[in-house]
Formats: structure tokens, C-alpha cells, sequence
């Protein structure tokens, strides 16, 4: 796994910011990820396996790969941005490298490079009997937009 370079976020609650952002996406809490790791610059999620997240083959299905290495670079980059900021997904690509098996998956995402509207983030994702110890199953780079606070 990579080390994330050291960064400093513009909202010094930002665990309870990440946590909060993360408690508000359903869809995550659907596919029943859970919020692993939250530092400066960078988020672990875990996925636990279930058949209905599988494909035929008893993976995880690619679709949910990508769909989890999009939100967990999101909230890397939420990690960042200053209180009452949001950031909302502008693009990112995937390579699945091996199925994703296993009793679990774990994504971590990392920001790259933190501009002031463009924050821009890789993930890695993980699965096997040892996740974080063993190949990647899938790579996403993104590049997050940075929606400025209202008010």
C-alpha cells in the first residue's frame, strides 16, 4: 500500500466532518461498507462479502468495486477541504487488476495533489484472505471537485 504524503486538512475536525459525510451516503451504507480508517489525505473503507454483492463467479462484482474506489477517494479528499465544503466526484477510471474475493474487501483512498477546487486522488482495493497484504484487485485514479461553502 502507499504511503499518503503528509498533508494538513483545512478543518481541524475533520474525523467527525469525514465521519458525518460518510454516515450520509445511503448507498454506501447499503452495500454495508463501514468507515475503517480516517487520517489527513486519506480513508480506508471495509466491505464484508455478501452473495448479493457478488457476481456469478462468487467475486465482488466490478461494478461495486468501481463504485466503492469513487466514494472512498471522495472522502479522502472531504478529508481536506475546509468546514462546510463539500466535494462531488468530476471523474475517475479503474483497472481491475484480479477478482475481488475474499471475506472482505478494503479501499483506501489518498489524495495525490489538494487544490483549491480540484483535489485530485488514487485508491487502491483489496481482497483475498489477507486484505491490504495481498495484490490489489482493482486501481482508480479521480480527480474530486471542490463545491466552496455556502453561505
Amino acid at each position: 500500500m502507499p504511503i499518503a504524503a503528509a498533508f494538513t486538512p483545512r478543518d481541524p475536525q475533520f474525523k467527525d466532518a469525514v465521519t458525518r459525510h460518510f454516515a450520509a451516503q445511503d448507498y454506501l451504507r447499503l452495500l454495508g461498507v463501514e468507515l475503517a480508517a480516517v487520517e489527513p489525505g486519506q480513508v480506508t473503507f471495509r466491505i464484508p462479502f455478501r452473495a448479493d454483492l457478488g457476481q456469478q463467479d462468487g467475486f465482488f462484482h466490478g461494478g461495486l468495486i468501481g463504485g466503492v474506489a469513487e466514494a472512498v477517494m471522495g472522502s479522502a479528499a472531504f478529508s481536506l477541504v475546509e468546514a462546510g465544503a463539500n466535494v462531488l466526484g468530476a471523474s475517475y477510471t479503474l483497472n481491475l487488476l484480479n477478482p475481488g474475493r475474499g471475506p472482505a474487501l478494503m479501499a483506501v483512498g489518498q489524495v495525490v495533489k489538494a487544490g483549491r477546487t480540484l483535489v485530485v486522488c488514487r485508491a487502491d482495493v483489496y481482497g483475498g484472505e489477507e486484505p491490504l497484504t495481498s495484490p490489489p484487485c482493482a486501481i482508480a485514479q479521480g480527480a474530486m471537485a471542490v463545491v466552496a461553502p455556502r453561505g
